[in-house]
C-alpha cells in the first residue's frame, strides 16, 4: 500500500533527508514528507537509527541523548511529525571498534549476555510521547533490534532472551503499530494546517492503517 501512495506522488521518502526547523537544521536517516512542499520538508513521519556495537557502557547513554535530542528537533520542524528510533545491539564480545584510538586497547572481562540485557532495559524503558502536548524530546516509538556481529563474519539476527520479546514496546511489530497509531492521532484531532496537507498527510494515514 505505502508503495502504490508512493506511486501516486501523494508522499515521497527521502534518506539522509535535511530536515529544518526555524533556528537549525538537522540529517535524519529516513523521512516520509508531503509531496509538494518545495526546498524545504513538511515531514509526518521520521526514522533514526543507531548503533551500539563495543563498549555499551558509554555508547548507550550517548546514544540515549542522541534519540532525545533528534526527537526535540523533529518536533520543533513541525509539532505533530512522528518520530522513530532504531537501536541495533550487538553481543559480540569479538567485535573490536575499528576507530584508531581503540586499537590495542586491552578490554577488561565482562558477562556479554548481563551487559546486553542492561542495554536493552535502559532503551525499554524510554519514555513515549503519546500526545502532541506532551514534551518534544520524546519519541512515539522506538525499536531495539539485537544482532552478533563480529566486525568479520556476517551479522546474525538475535532472538532468544536478549531481543525484545514480542510483548515488549521495543518489539520491531509494536513499534511499527506505535507508528501508525501516532499518525492516526495526529490525524483524527485535524492536526494539519492547510487543506493540501490534509488531504495528503490522510493518504498517509490510510496507507499505515490498512
Amino acid at each position: 500500500m505505502l508503495g502504490a501512495a508512493l506511486d501516486a506522488g501523494q508522499v515521497k521518502t527521502r534518506r539522509n533527508a535535511e530536515v529544518r526547523t526555524r533556528v537549525a537544521g538537522r540529517n535524519i536517516d529516513l523521512v516520509i514528507h508531503e509531496a509538494d512542499t518545495g526546498p524545504l520538508l513538511s515531514v509526518r513521519i521520521s526514522v533514526e537509527h543507531k548503533t551500539i556495537m563495543a563498549a555499551h557502557g558509554k555508547a548507550r547513554w550517548n546514544r540515549y541523548g542522541d534519540l532525545i535530542a533528534y526527537s526535540n528537533h523533529a518536533h520543533n520542524h513541525r509539532r505533530d511529525c512522528v518520530a522513530g528510533g532504531i537501536v541495533v545491539v550487538n553481543t559480540s564480545a569479538a567485535y573490536a571498534n575499528p576507530d584508531g584510538f581503540a586499537r590495542g586497547l586491552q578490554r577488561p572481562k565482562f558477562r556479554m549476555d548481563k551487559v546486553v540485557a542492561d542495554t536493552v532495559k535502559i532503551f525499554a524503558g524510554m519514555p513515549l510521547r503519546a500526545a502532541i502536548e506532551e514534551p518534544n524530546d520524546q519519541l512515539e516509538a522506538i525499536a531495539v533490534i539485537v544482532v552478533e556481529y563480529d566486525g568479520a563474519n556476517p551479522a546474525k539476527l538475535v532472538t532468544d532472551a536478549l531481543a525484545p520479546p514480542p510483548h515488549s514496546p521495543i518489539h520491531y511489530a509494536n513499534f511499527m503499530r506505535f507508528i501508525r497509531n501516532a499518525l492516526q492521532r495526529a490525524i483524527s484531532v485535524g492536526r494539519v494546517s492547510s487543506n493540501k496537507s490534509e488531504n495528503s498527510a490522510s493518504s498517509l494515514a490510510l496507507v499505515f492503517l490498512k
